[in-house]
């Protein structure tokens, strides 16, 4: 037995010890096991077990005596163990009482047999079944009461009985089923209980089924009693029910085929029944059904119209794209796509890129009619106008119809609008088309269906969009049904001369990633959750590798040596390389193509060298962020090119010096970028199969990651970051941040590995760093960028609670406030109620944004309409002009020199605007965009060719695109505003005053957007010019100091050459904040263009210069002090005017008295007042003052016009009041001539 150690005192040892041996001794005398002591040590110690035991207890000393406070101490319960205690009471008390109750329940329970008899509440108002009513009967009848005529007749059906003298074995004969009698016989053999138990349980499952005749029916029951325990006959009797309803059924089959069989023998004719009661009650007769055989059903369908008519376009495919196209995933779910679209107004598609749902669901509209016998186009949106292009060409090659203008697919983009005609069946845009189209046609009737494609994305576009059309489909719908009521119940004439109703709306957002919870879960966007129809994806397994260390800096570096790497030791497979902009994309080209490409240079280099990063040196763009996709960012504000790193794999690849000589036994790659800036020529080229002994390798920014899916891809290497626009949303300063992506762009990333089979994506950063610095998602677009232009388009569809409307994620309140703000100081916006204007309403007709509009409104009542078109097309794309920093044979001869001491940004971007300086040949001194503007009509009057781009360092694809917008421009500024003007390749440069005009109006487009140069001192910190060449900005938001950027024209570090005001396009942070597409506009100019904006506020008349009347505004002016911003900035006097009041009645009195107003008047004031006229502006207490101005302020006369108005009614007007200032003795010539003044001033009105 176990035994645990203690510590206790000596008395309690032993003690404890005498206990345990006594227990030992116990068990062991009960096991007759031998004793715990051996005899021999026994007989030793003179004793046995026992007197040895007492005796050592006898020795044993008492345990000491406790004192009674110590016990009472000891035993104390604490509040939380008397709190226990009290409830475990209270829970016992409460179980007895519960069993008592239980007790009594059971005691005062009803018997079973009396339960059987009554009615369950929970079958209240339930119709008995004849099983119900029949066990009812037998339990009635066992207790001994009446059962009714009816219960009496359904449990002892009445039998026919035949005639005696005639018995016969064809008698029809009644099968009963007879239960055991409840009787019990003695038992007379000697078994036991438990065989009797067995015995009357087997006998409670037995049932003896008994034909018989009349003859023998009432011998039945002797002939068949047997031995019955009392629970078999428990049991029957609940049976009894079933047995008598069975034996009701099977007697009445019997006696139904008994007189069958007479019938046919001829036998003799069963005895008369006793009259049926039921004889000449109706009877039910089933009615003959004739079945139509299937030629009858065809003739049928053939006359009756189906209430759903199928609809089904041929497609002559080619048989390998048929092919293709069946082993896409979402070619499996056709039929449950298109019963999602068919049964409902709007579905969510959601696939993965890769499966089909781009390309195919058009086609799959198309087959169904959409577009023909529906009429109304399939509209595709894509946020990229990349996807938008290279989708619609290769929709048209499956379907194997025309392209283009005259063909069943078409697109249309911003800068391209010739791909589209009459026939379109298809239209592929991007969301901002279409989200021009929904401002001028509310309803889209042009198209049956609109697909929104990337909803995964969240642009503004697109979100917008979704808010729309979830209101437009379902209104759509309600107005089909409407119209198509009123349709059918006109006449065929009058169908004929009325137009068919119009369709419904189908509204189809594919997404590529699960993240639809935005549009399933918001109430507001859809009441009732749309289906969600998910695709799997045609993915092959992609194997993911992390990077063991993250390169920070030199991740262009790693690409490249990822990709030597995989190149060559991995097999076939092109690789797909993804990078921020175009700068790190064409460094990373030419890199590889000195390295690997076929025309490389056989020249080994060393280790230590291949690893710096080779700089572009022949030409980049000096600002060249693409809006679709803010994917490129300006070049002149990336980070330094100074840094170098190392790829930290499973295996460094710099301690393998044989990677960096080009192997001559490799094949050559095909290195082809990608990226939205370039032409869509070059754009295409990634689709087209590379040379033969070419690896494809296309560097590719996130353009590629989900708009585009280039075949062939086995290789993936993502340096896991993107190039973002940021806004500041108070201040509106962006900067062009290099960000980790989110993690479901680096899954996209990865799948683009896993198209054509099993691929490999490498990631140039860590597990650790993906786990904590990747957020899951991005975040939508509306979060992150102005929405000035999205509130007033808004705001004139009439949405002037922006914040109530449905969108996916709505927009902060920061960022409503700054749009209002920035349309309160265009004055789209009124500044008491903040409701559009009539100024706004026109603004937002223009598909450009709010700035640029107010220019183009300006330009039309100046007159110089032609020329502000092209500068709104400058504006609205990249600068065009180009720098070329190094020449091509010093970029050759880079590969063996060292790395030295980079010099720094401002140094860096000094030379390179030096060097534009000796390049640009058009350049002007007082605006970049009149820069431009020389440079887009010279571009125009050489015809658009690409040698005159390469000649004058200009990008010829952003000329080209300010080209189709000059166009655009034209055709909607002529429909419009009512002009006649054409696109002129010719237009002649402006003159100086034109110039002047044209400053004017741009800085008309941004008078938030107005710089001051700092006074000299202010800046005490920096370098000199820091110090000496900074700005302030007028908005209060912007409180740090702006710099004009080293590539403007205006750019200079002599600040007494420096304009004092400035008007700027936009902010840029890099190192400073740079201020890009400068302006200079003059203090004079700036007051004019913005004297009724809130911005520019005014001092109280001057009283010199005095006021004046200008005849030939025919108004009172006077000169004030202006201040402009929220610094209050005081620009020179002005003269506008003269405020509404008392005071300017009293000046326009003066100027009446002293004949300028009316110069006909003048001979008979003029010297023969009775006080000079100035005394109406310096006394006030003068009745013939108060008089003469009450007078006018009375009837708001302030002008020629005005006092005009009132001659015409009243001849006599202001007569008597101006004789009240003539001397005497002139009083009665004016009298004489008045009538004739006044008949002559009104005729010449």
């Amino acid at each position: 037995m176990m035994v645990g150690w203690c510590r206790i005192s000596t008395n309690e040892n032993e003690e404890c010890q005498t206990k345990i041996i006594k227990l030992n001794m116990e068990e062991t005398k009960q096991d007759d096991a031998p004793g715990l002591l051996s005899k021999e040590l026994m007989e030793e110690l003179g004793g046995d077990e026992a007197e040895l035991i007492s005796v050592r207890k006898k020795k044993a000393k008492g345990a000491p005596k406790i004192a009674a406070e110590v016990v009472a101490e000891a035993t104390k319960l604490s509040k939380s163990k008397r709190k226990k205690l009290a409830q475990l009471e209270e829970r016992k008390r409460k179980e007895a009482r519960r069993d008592q109750v239980l007790q009594s329940l059971e005691a005062q329970k009803l018997p079973e047999a009396h339960l059987n008899l009554m009615y369950s509440t929970a079958k209240l108002g339930h119709k008995e079944t004849l099983k119900e009513r029949l066990k009812r009967s037998i339990n009635l009848e066992k207790a001994g009461l009446t059962l009714s005529e009816t219960a009496r007749q359904e449990l002892y059906p009445e039998l026919r009985q035949a005639k005696p003298s005639e018995p016969s074995q064809k008698e029809p004969q009644e099968i009963m089923e007879v239960d055991e009698p409840e009787t019990q016989e003695p038992s007379l053999s000697g078994t036991t209980t438990e065989a009797t138990d067995d015995a009357a349980k087997a006998k409670k499952k037995k049932k003896k089924a008994v034909f018989s005749t009349p003859h023998n029916a009432q011998s039945i029951p002797a002939a068949t009693t047997e031995t019955e325990t009392p629970e078999t006959s428990a049991v029957e009797a609940e049976t009894s029910s079933e047995s008598a309803m069975m034996a009701k059924l099977l007697a009445l089959r019997a006696k139904n085929e008994a007189k069958r069989k007479l019938k046919e023998q001829g036998g003799p004719q069963a005895p008369a029944a006793q009259p049926d009661v039921y004889e000449n009650r109706p009877k039910y007769t089933p009615a003959t059904v004739e079945l139509p055989t299937t030629e009858d059903m065809l003739v049928t369908s053939k006359q009756v119209a189906p209430l759903v008519t199928k609809r089904r376009v041929h497609v002559n495919r080619k048989d390998d794209i048929q092919l293709a196209r069946m082993q896409l995933p979402v070619c499996s779910s056709e039929q449950e796509i298109m019963e999602a679209i068919e049964n409902h107004s709007v579905v969510i598609l959601c696939g993965e890129t890769g499966s089909g749902k781009t390309t195919q669901v058009p086609q799959f509209l198309y087959e169904a009619g959409y577009g023909t016998e529906r009429p109304g186009m399939i509209g595709v949106t894509q946020p990229r106008r990349v996807a938008a292009v290279s989708t619609a060409q290769r929709v048209a090659t499956e379907l194997n119809v025309d392209f283009g203008k005259t063909g069943a697919v078409g697109y249309q983009i911003r800068y391209d609008n010739e791909h589209v005609g009459e026939k379109t069946i298809v239209k592929f845009m991007t969301d901002g088309i279409l989200l021009k189209e929904i401002q001028q046609d509310f309803l889209l009737k042009k198209y049956s269906i609109v697909l929104l494609d990337e909803a995964h994305e969240r642009n503004v576009n697109t979100d917008i969009l979704i808010g729309l059309l979830s209101r437009v489909a379902p209104f759509r719908a309600q107005m089909a049904l409407e119209e198509k009521e009123q349709y059918d119940s006109l006449s065929e004439a009058e169908r004929a001369m009325t137009p068919p109703p119009i369709a419904p709306l189908k509204l189809v957002i594919m997404s590529a990633t699960l993240r639809v919870e935005d549009f399933t879960e918001n109430k507001t966007l859809f009441p009732s959750p749309p289906p969600v129809i998910k695709v799997e994806a045609r993915q092959y397994p992609v194997t993911v590798h992390f990077n063991k260390h993250t390169e920070l800096n030199d991740y262009v570096g790693a690409a490249y040596q990822k990709v030597v790497k995989i190149h060559r030791k991995l097999p076939e497979g092109a690789i797909l390389v993804f990078l921020t902009g175009q700068r790190e994309i064409m460094q990373l080209v030419r890199q590889l193509n000195r390295t690997l490409g076929s025309k490389r240079r056989q020249v080994k280099s060393k280790p230590t060298n291949t690893r710096n990063r080779v700089q572009d040196e022949e030409w980049y763009i000096r600002e060249h962020d693409d809006d679709d996709d803010q994917a490129d960012a300006d070049e002149a504000d990336l980070y330094g090119d100074e840094a170098d790193g190392s790829d930290n794999n499973e295996q460094s690849e710099e301690d393998d010096p044989e990677e960096e000589e080009p192997a001559t036994d490799l094949p050559y790659v095909h290195v082809l970028p990608l990226y939205s800036m370039l032409s869509n020529d070059l754009q295409m080229k990634v689709f087209d199969a590379a040379p033969e002994k070419h690896r494809l390798v296309v560097v590719a920014t996130n353009v590629a990651e989900t708009s585009l899916t280039i075949p062939g891809v086995r290789y993936v290497v993502d340096a896991g970051r993107t190039k973002e626009r940021v806004y500041d949303l108070k201040s509106g300063i962006s900067q062009f941040e290099i960000q980790w992506i989110s993690k479901a762009s680096a899954d996209q990333r990865a799948g683009r590995a896993g198209r054509t089979g099993p691929g490999h994506c490498y990631r140039l950063y860590s597990s650790a760093v993906f786990d904590n610095e990747f957020k899951k998602f991005s975040p939508p677009q509306i979060l992150c960028q102005p929405i000035e232009d999205v509130v007033l388009q808004m705001k004139a569809m009439g949405i002037e609670n922006v914040l109530q409307f449905p969108f996916p994620t709505p927009p902060e309140a920061l960022a409503l406030n700054t749009a209002v703000t920035t349309l309160l100081h265009l004055g789209a916006l009124s500044a008491k109620s903040n409701m559009i204007t009539g100024l706004g309403k026109t603004l937002a007709g223009f598909p450009v944004a709010p700035r640029f509009a107010k220019m183009l409104l300006l330009a039309n009542q100046l007159g110089c309409l032609e020329y502000t078109i092209a500068l709104v097309a400058a504006l609205s794309g990249q600068s065009p002009f180009i720098l070329e920093r190094e020449r091509k044979e010093a970029e050759v001869n880079k590969e063996n020199e060292d790395e030295e001491t980079q010099e720094s940004d401002w140094t860096a971007e000094m030379k390179e605007a030096e060097a534009m300086r000796r390049h640009i040949q058009w350049m002007n001194e007082d605006s970049d965009v009149l820069s431009m503007l020389r440079a887009a009509g010279a571009y125009a009057y050489s015809g658009g060719s690409s040698a005159f781009c390469t000649e004058n360092h200009l990008h010829e694809k952003i000329m080209e695109q300010m080209l189709k917008l000059r166009g655009q421009l034209t055709t909607i500024v002529n429909k419009l505003l009512g002009q006649e003007l054409v696109l002129r390749p010719n237009m002649p440069p402006p003159s100086d005053d034109e110039q002047d005009l044209l400053r004017q109006i741009i800085a008309a487009g941004f008078l938030d957007q107005v710089a001051r140069r700092v006074p000299p001192g202010t800046i005490t910190s920096g370098s000199k010019i820091e110090r000496n060449c900074a700005y302030l900005s007028c908005n209060g938001t912007v409180t740090e100091p702006l710099y004009i950027h080293p590539h403007s024209h205006l750019f200079t570090p002599d600040p007494s050459r420096l304009p004092q005001y400035v008007v700027y396009n936009n902010v840029v942070r890099t190192s400073r904040a740079y201020m890009k597409t400068v302006t200079a506009i003059e203090p004079e100019c700036l007051f004019s263009v913005a004297a009724n904006s809130p911005l520019c506020e005014t001092s109280e008349p001057m009283q010199a210069p005095p006021p004046k009347y200008n005849a030939s505004l025919d108004r009172v002016e006077c000169f004030v002090k202006p201040m402009y911003g929220n610094h209050k900035w005081e620009l020179p006097a002005a003269q506008v005017e003269f405020p509404a009041g008392q005071v300017k009645m009293r000046w326009f009195g003066r100027f009446l008295l002293d004949g300028a107003v009316v110069p006909s008047l003048k001979p008979f004031l003029v010297g023969k007042l009775r006080e000079p006229s100035m005394s109406l502006i310096k006394k006030k207490f003068d009745a013939k003052i108060q008089l003469l101005v009450s007078t006018l302020a009375r009837h708001n006369v302030a002008s020629r016009k005005a006092l005009v108005a009132q001659w015409q009614s009243n001849p006599r007007f202001l007569l008597d009041e101006i004789l009240n200032w003539v001397q005497d003795n002139h009083k009665a010539s004016l009298k004489q001539q008045w009538k004739t003044l006044v008949a002559k001033e009104v005729q010449a009105s």
